[in-house]
């Protein structure tokens, strides 16, 4: 399973009221795109749920760009069957 960077804008328009035009990848989620650490979480849960994976704590961590989040559920999607 791929992973698709227009669920990931639609799921922040809907839950975080963030404008899909502002979501690119160089934007970070608590500076430019106004998310708290709090909403962040409920963003990992929600990709976890959705394509059926766990993402590392220490990875997650790490994130602060949209690019960077991208990466790493690519990373952690090879070999995950749909």
């Amino acid at each position: 399973m791929r992973f698709s960077i227009e669920k990931l804008k639609k799921f922040l328009s809907r839950n975080f009221y963030i404008s899909p035009r502002l979501i690119a990848p160089q934007k970070r989620f608590q500076a430019d795109l106004g998310m708290n650490s709090l909403e962040f979480l409920e963003l990992v849960a929600y990709l976890e749920n959705t394509y059926g994976i766990t993402l590392p704590d220490n990875e997650i961590a790490k994130v602060q760009t949209v690019k960077q989040l991208t990466d790493l559920m690519e990373m952690n999607l090879v070999g995950v069957e749909a």
